[in-house]
């Protein structure tokens, strides 16, 4: 323990605040709620089934389809609901007022035309309490666009009064039914009488005004990142595209021996668009189709189709060639007769097993009839539930393999799965490499937003485990998906009312089709599965007269392998930083039902990720709150580039962190036992471990740490000093009081200079301390010190700076960094200036794009862009690219 005398320890705590601090003007107060997500909301309430019967309690009501995504969408992705016959429904968040004062609360619902759709908003405290009813009084005007279209309107509707600083709960309750349903999306809660909140735009949080601080003084340590980052191959290659075949045509069989065929004949007898097959096959019957005769175009075919018994042809074809293969689960229908099952599963265990990719699990766990979620007791905690998972998924699916197949499976064959799931695909990354499985998969569509984010989680796993991840390919926005055919799914009229399935002009932009290639390969994927197969990548205009040609997809194809094939080596994404989180997280913004594995309610830990996560990727959360587009929530900007990878804190596999100069332990992550051992020798290596009091509280030794634990009562401040710099205010903020030790270096103050952020030397490396639990204010918004410690961690970080204006950029450009063998690459993606509704052309505003300047001090041999290849020149250390609205250039900076 750290000795100090009683005259210094009063003296740091006893300080009163300065007159120019007490002068300082008060920010507003503003507190996002996501109403879904609060306790007493069970299950799912959808409007457009027609089906919602009561049933006592609130129900997640999303996500939306055309009538919520025609309005910008919901907020968080989700939003609840209950019918119009409930009478009895109530949920309720805790929560803490920061400071006193006149309050309004915000909610934003659905107003109905001509309707009531009756709710009741409380916000209670002892004493005090703001009530009032919502949904009796119409607030858009009845012949607004979206009541006239749709019947009803999101817009937004306050209750107002005073309350406290100090602890309350919010209640939206269900007293009596309504002639609508009631659907609420986001409340906010804020004491700025000049602020009305506007669709899902977020107000402006403070933290967002201090991206420009960073701390002078160095704050890394000295080691080096990515030693032992290793892609290994998926079936012997770096990268492949898989798309699916029908093998099983016994009359095609018939007609071609299998050591005639090859993979090109397979592709052009399956994958032609049904609508104009015959046509296709005529039109290119002498000449090669580009996309199917990429050399590392993949097949695959579904569970339960082909045999793969000794002797039959897709089985000699397999044989012959060698060619790697995956199976679908999904669309499938597993049911193997009692002579194929057996002989079938000998083939993917025996002698086709290393030429076997694995199954692909669309959307699921596994298979029909395998993996479910377990049913967890009273007082099972997250760690546990996530264990639970792991050891039920690996039973059930070996039972499901079993049926299946017709003959025993062992729990190992799990290894072969590969699940790709869309929601919650970040909470079970880690879990389904801890179950043994050796590809793990997520879908991509439009509305599955933050994608880097999801890679960052995806790109962890399989470094941590040494394994693989790949990308499902969806075309999907909202409910709506690119079919390039003159037959849509299904026909356009009354029954495609709230859903559109398709036409040729519904779904995602072909920019971000194009983007995702991108963003998947240099992010590190083995392989991107294509859902829609290759059905989507050709067109045959009209009207008129026209030869059938490649869809707006299928140029985006071709241009995306013409630059796999030009590309000399995609290295490894270069990502310095990871963050280290419980291997129980459950943290899943993206959720069908608004619990943590479907079952926890949120809490503090995880509210601490999200604003870690929205400063690390920032303006992510800013540009969720605009309306929703293909181009602006998936393929998010970033301050700080896609430099992040997330670790689990499983002792097995915590050796990873020593491939990150700085390792962020953040939430309820566990630093005890091998951890803390493994922590330890990885700081005094060189490391930089960032960790918050929450965690380090009694677990983090304080000589490590670089203070000694108080035990004294956290205290309330309202204004925050960096390090040689101004005092600034902020919302009312706890801190834990920590005592620094003599070499300790204090890097922001709080009122009373009590210290906010430590910095212990330690070895070659260094702990960081924050003293704010959370980093987070009591309006559960990112502290402002959050940005500038992040700032200081970053600075200096990359081997080439990427510049907008001059500056760093803040959402203008979206960006990584690859090491390759001979230098560097640079991904530029400009997210902005296209904008597509779910059914219609883009809007392109040609002036939307950026001019980013690269600076770095490299040796350099030579300096190319690969998209449009061309060679740049470099001007005093500096190169400067145009990337057009919805455009990726990928600058290389050749060392050697």
């Amino acid at each position: 323990m750290f000795r100090f005398s009683i005259l210094a320890l009063l003296a740091l705590f006893i300080v009163p605040l300065t007159p120019a601090r007490a002068q300082q003007p008060q920010p507003p107060v503003y507190i996002w709620l996501e109403p879904e997500w609060f306790d007493g909301v069970q299950g799912g309430c959808y409007f457009w089934t027609g089906t919602a019967e009561p049933t006592g309690h609130w129900g997640a009501a999303g996500p939306g389809v055309t009538p919520e995504f025609s309005q910008g969408g919901e907020s968080g992705w989700n939003s609840m609901a209950v019918p119009a016959a409930e009478t009895k429904a109530e949920c309720s968040r805790d929560l803490v007022i920061p400071r006193a004062g006149n309050y309004r609360v915000w909610v934003r619902y659905y107003d109905f035309r001509n309707q009531t759709e009756p709710f009741a908003v409380k916000l209670e405290q002892a004493g005090k309490t703001i009530t009032g009813e919502l949904g009796v009084r119409p607030v858009a005007p009845p012949n607004d666009e979206y009541m006239l279209y749709w019947g009803f309107s999101f817009c937004w509707a306050p209750v107002e009064g005073e309350l406290q600083a100090g602890p309350a709960t919010l209640r939206l309750i269900i007293d009596r039914a309504g002639d609508a349903w009631r659907q609420v999306d986001a409340v906010l809660i804020t004491d700025d009488p000049n602020y009305t909140p506007i669709g899902r735009e977020k107000p402006p949080f403070l933290y967002e005004t201090t991206f420009a601080l960073r701390p002078a003084a160095a704050l890394r340590g000295a080691m080096r990142a990515g030693a032992g980052w290793e892609r290994p191959p998926l079936g012997g290659r770096d990268f492949s595209i898989w798309t699916t075949i029908n093998g099983k045509d016994e009359e095609w069989w018939a007609a071609h021996a299998p050591e005639t065929v090859s993979r090109y004949d397979l592709f052009f007898k399956s994958s032609p668009p049904t609508d104009i097959a015959d046509k296709f096959r005529e039109q290119y019957k002498d000449t090669k189709v580009p996309i199917m005769a990429w050399k590392d175009l993949l097949p695959g075919f579904g569970l339960g189709g082909e045999n793969l018994a000794p002797g039959t042809p897709i089985r000699r074809w397999l044989e012959q060639t060698a060619t790697p293969f995956y199976i679908m689960t999904n669309y499938s229908s597993p049911n193997y007769p009692d002579e194929v099952g057996p002989s079938t599963y000998a083939a993917l265990a025996g002698p086709l097993r290393d030429q076997f990719l694995g199954f692909i699990h669309g959307e699921a766990l596994g298979t029909v009839n395998g993996p479910t979620m377990p049913r967890p007791s009273a007082n099972t905690n997250r760690r546990a539930y996530a264990d639970a998972c792991v050891a039920q998924w690996r039973q059930e699916q070996a039972k499901a393999w079993t049926g299946f197949f017709k003959t025993p499976v062992p729990e190992s064959f799990m290894s072969k799965s590969i699940s790709c799931l869309s929601v919650d695909s970040i909470a079970f990354a880690h879990m389904f490499h801890e179950a043994g499985c050796e590809t793990v998969g997520y879908e991509l569509d439009a509305t599955n937003s933050h994608a880097p984010m999801r890679i960052a989680f995806e790109r962890g796993a399989a470094r941590q485990y040494g394994g693989r991840w790949i990308n499902y390919a969806s075309g999907n926005f909202g409910d709506c998906c690119n079919y390039f055919t003159q037959n849509p799914v299904v026909p356009r009229g009354a029954p495609a009312w709230y859903h559109s399935k398709y036409t040729i002009t519904d779904g995602v932009t072909a920019v971000w089709y194009r983007k995702f290639y991108y963003l998947n390969y240099l992010g590190g994927a083995s392989a991107i599965f294509k859902e829609e197969a290759l059905v989507n990548q050709w067109i045959l205009p009209g009207p008129g007269t026209h030869p059938i040609q490649l869809s707006p997809f299928g140029r985006a194809t071709e241009d995306f392998l013409a630059f796999v094939d030009r590309l000399p080596d995609r290295g490894e994404p270069y990502t310095p930083i990871a963050f280290l989180l419980s291997y129980g997280h459950g943290y899943e913004p993206v959720s069908n039902f608004c619990k943590a594995f479907n079952v926890f309610t949120e809490d503090r830990n995880d509210r601490e990720l999200r604003e870690l996560f929205n400063v690390a990727w920032y303006p992510a959360d800013r540009q969720a709150g605009e309306p929703i587009t293909p181009d602006r929530q998936s393929l998010v900007d970033g301050a700080y580039g896609n430099i992040f990878d997330v670790l689990v804190d499983r002792p097995a596999h915590i050796g990873a962190i020593d491939n990150y100069p700085i390792v962020w332990a953040a939430g309820d992550v566990d630093l005890t036992g091998a951890n803390g051992k493994a922590l330890e020798q990885y700081v005094r290596a060189g490391g930089t471990l960032v960790v918050n009091v929450n965690a380090a509280f009694g677990r983090l030794p304080e000589s490590l740490a670089g203070v000694g634990y108080t035990r004294m009562p956290a205290r309330t401040c309202a204004s925050w000093t960096p390090k040689g710099g101004k005092t600034q205010a902020c919302t009312p903020y706890q801190v834990i009081p920590m005592l620094p030790a003599r070499n300790t270096a204090v890097l922001a103050t709080g009122d009373g200079n009590v210290p906010l952020i430590t910095r212990n030397k330690v070895g070659n490396g260094a702990v960081i301390l924050t003293a704010i639990p959370g980093l987070m204010g009591l309006d559960e918004v990112a502290h402002p010190a959050l940005p500038y410690l992040m700032n200081g961690l970053t600075d200096g970080l990359l081997p080439v700076q990427v510049l907008v204006n001059g500056k760093r950029p803040q959402g203008e450009i979206a960006y990584q960094l690859n090491r390759v063998k001979d230098g560097w690459l640079v991904m530029l993606m400009n997210n902005h200036g296209v904008d597509k509704t779910q059914t219609g052309i883009a809007r392109v505003d040609r002036r939307a794009f950026v001019d980013v300047t690269l600076r770095t001090a490299l040796p350099l041999q030579a300096v190319r862009e690969y998209t449009q290849p061309r060679e740049l020149k470099m001007e005093k250390g500096e190169v400067t690219v145009r990337v057009h609205p919805g455009d990726v250039q990928v600058v290389g900076f050749v060392t050697r």
